[in-house]
């Protein structure tokens, strides 16, 4: 099986691939082909690289580290771990493994190669200190297999302080974090109240807290002189009333007050200047997903996210998605499983290949 064996590397070589690729003919930087190409360095893209490094697969990854200050909830053996922690300990464990290279860079191009039955992946030029240099240059791989792990991103309120609370009174995920919520006084900010997307979410956080209240941010579509419609039917209202979960129309939420040396949320500010105790606050305002790079291939979608198979496989051959880019669910333990399937059915697909050609050569 000659086609899937190769070299996993001597101990002490380097993981990141630098200035010493070959060259293209364009000037440009182009490595061997790769069974496969990981985009996106999270949860789902490190462990599917983690699975294809014990397979021995020749993987390269893409990624553009993103500090991103939060708590880990919900994983089990990193309950309450800092996230930047969770990922240096995963990048650790990816590159002990020396089939599995790394390009800090973002790509910016996907296309197929359907002569040589290949993906050509290009990375964005960029340029340090203004400098035109080799590592600022565009690089490309090649890749037998494609994995989008682009992931989403969550749009955040514009309000005084959020950062200096958020990730620590202030969340997004009602299943990653909902539990900080309990027994407290819980402020939600909902973006409209599309497919009654807004009170479904405010519902989720019952099983914690009684005491919600809902406040209504202007629609992400709409401009500032645009008139805010939640289109409130009497029946949500009621369900709401029912249910305990306070509603507070057109007075959006401008300010959150806390204790800066202890990191607690004391209480928010309306837009009316009206002060309302909490004690967290939970969003939910929409995602931007990053599915560009699967359009450029023509894989297909469903209300922005990509559709999959049980295999994590996409509506293109050999392109697979992992994360939150093709589920609603964002949950970095599910994310961290579907990059394991992932991974497991490509090892699997490329053990077959290889099989079936080992099969005809020893027929010849």
């Amino acid at each position: 099986m000659d086609t899937i064996k190769i070299n996993p590397g001597k101990e002490g070589d380097s993981n990141i691939i630098d200035d010493k690729l070959n060259k293209a003919d364009n000037g440009n930087t182009i490595d061997d082909v790769f069974d496969v190409a990981i985009i996106g360095g999270g949860y789902s893209g490190l462990s599917a690289a983690l699975l294809l490094g014990r397979y021995l697969r020749p993987t390269i990854i893409f990624d553009v580290m993103q500090s991103r200050k939060s708590i880990i909830h919900g994983y089990l053996g990193f309950e309450k771990t800092p996230r930047e922690d969770v990922i240096q300990k995963a990048w650790k464990d990816v590159l002990q493994y020396h089939s599995v290279k790394r390009i800090e860079k973002k790509v910016e191009k996907v296309e197929k190669d359907y002569d040589n039955n290949f993906f050509l992946i290009t990375t964005a030029t960029t340029k340090e200190n203004g400098k035109d240099d080799d590592m600022s240059k565009s690089r490309k791989a090649r890749a037998k297999y494609l994995i989008i792990a682009t992931g989403v991103e969550h749009v955040k309120p514009d309000i005084q302080n959020f950062e200096e609370f958020y990730g620590n009174g202030v969340w997004h995920c009602p299943h990653c974090d909902g539990f900080e919520a309990t027994n407290k006084k819980l402020a939600i900010i909902a973006s409209d109240n599309k497919n009654n997307e807004a009170i479904k979410y405010a519902k989720t956080f019952l099983g914690w807290t009684k005491d919600v209240k809902l406040f209504f941010q202007r629609p992400l579509n709409q401009n500032n002189g645009d008139e805010i419609s939640y289109a409130l039917t009497e029946e949500q209202r009621n369900e709401a009333m029912a249910l305990g979960i306070d509603l507070i129309e057109n007075d959006e939420l401008v300010k959150i007050i806390g204790n800066s040396n202890t990191n607690a949320i004391e209480g928010v500010v309306s837009k009316s200047n009206k002060r309302y105790e909490a004690d967290v606050l939970f969003y939910h305002l929409g995602q931007i997903i990053h599915n560009e790079l699967a359009n450029q291939l023509g894989c297909e979608f469903d209300e922005g996210y990509l559709k999959v198979d049980e295999k994590q496989q996409t509506t293109v051959p050999n392109v697979f998605a992992v994360g939150d880019i093709d589920t609603d669910r964002h949950y970095a333990i599910l994310a961290a499983a579907s990059g394991a399937l992932a991974a497991i059915h490509i090892y699997e697909g490329l053990l077959k290949d290889a099989i079936k050609i080992t099969k005809v050569e020893s027929n010849t």
